[in-house]
């Protein structure tokens, strides 16, 4: 039988406190795990939060592998995941050996991939961005061209925002949730709602980000809404962020471009396996990367970290 969501939220806040836990989730996860975590943010939001954990002596990172070996590069306590099988597809689309390739290829030009890699694809690269942090990034190479990989998507953002020519390392890479939305979506949804602000994020198709009033993280997102004097917003991002944000703003009408935007890996952790870490610890939930990957991956967060990026993550608390 399973307990009722409040009970169980009941039990996580207590046993947190007990712990000493820091419970991170992105802006993707339910309603119900965001409610009983202390930060919910996008990717950089919570890179920034992961080295930032004094007076707790452990993390539970909700999000994606990829996010949580982040974490645990940056934390200086023990990171946990709810699911350890709660994996990326985009990072799939890019190895070290794809990039070792495209750097014989073009010799002397650096390499800048987005979080949603391997810590291996991670240790290849010369600096990493978020979706929030792209531009900034490959701009602060001071360069002509980089190599860029895995989001094509991406890739033509950063290309739409700067003079610097953007080499793909997989013309094929994408996140099949943003990849989900299509123009027609957005046309049609602007004839109904003519005075709407279209939001669209940048792992969207060029011709949706082309035609959205702004294209921006998921954090970005949430900054929006939160400051604009519109009452309708459209958003090109996955359902998770929707219901945070229509929760938050009631007053405003917060609308998906495309209702079936779900990412599956995402959506595996769940209230119960959250507990299941905080009163068990199993090994098998803690998040490690190959030591030798580690100070050079390491040295790349933190500078990106220091980019301006899109401020702190957002502090959310559950009601008692």
């Amino acid at each position: 039988m399973e307990l009722d969501v409040k009970v169980l939220q009941e039990k996580i806040l207590s046993l947190k406190k007990e712990r000493k836990a820091l419970i991170l989730a992105h802006n993707y996860q339910i309603i119900d795990i965001q409610e009983i975590a202390d930060f919910v943010g996008d990717s950089l939001q919570l890179a920034r939060q992961s080295a930032e954990v004094s007076g707790f002596d452990m993390v539970v990172f909700v999000g994606v592998k990829f996010m949580a070996e982040m974490a645990s590069i940056l934390s200086p306590t023990p990171v946990y995941i709810p699911d350890p099988k709660a994996l990326c597809p985009l990072a799939g689309y890019l190895d070290a050996q794809k990039i070792r390739g495209k750097k014989k290829e073009y010799p002397g030009v650096p390499v800048v991939v987005y979080v949603n890699t391997t810590a291996e694809a991670k240790s290849e690269a010369d600096l990493i961005c978020t979706s929030g942090s792209a531009v900034e990034v490959v701009e602060s190479l001071g360069v002509d061209r980089v190599i860029f990989g895995p989001d094509a998507h991406l890739a033509d953002y950063v290309r739409a925002h700067t003079s610097v020519e953007v080499i793909d390392i997989d013309e094929r890479g994408h996140c099949y949730v943003h990849n989900m939305f299509d123009l027609s979506m957005l046309i049609e949804l602007k004839e109904e709602y003519p005075d709407s602000i279209a939001i669209a994020h940048p792992e969207c198709p060029i011709e949706v980000q082309e035609q959205a009033d702004m294209v921006g993280s998921t954090g970005m997102m949430a900054r929006t809404v939160a400051e604009s004097d519109a009452k309708v917003f459209l958003i090109a991002t996955e359902m998770g962020m929707i219901h945070q944000l229509q929760k938050r703003h009631p007053e405003k009408t917060i609308l998906p471009m495309y209702e079936g935007a779900v990412c599956r890996q995402m959506k595996k952790h769940t209230l119960e396996k959250i507990l299941d870490v905080l009163v068990n610890l199993p090994s098998k939930n803690l998040v490690t990367v190959p030591e030798p990957f580690v100070p050079h991956i390491r040295k790349i967060l933190e500078k990106m970290n220091k980019l301006r990026g899109q401020g702190p993550a957002t502090r959310v608390k559950v009601e008692s």
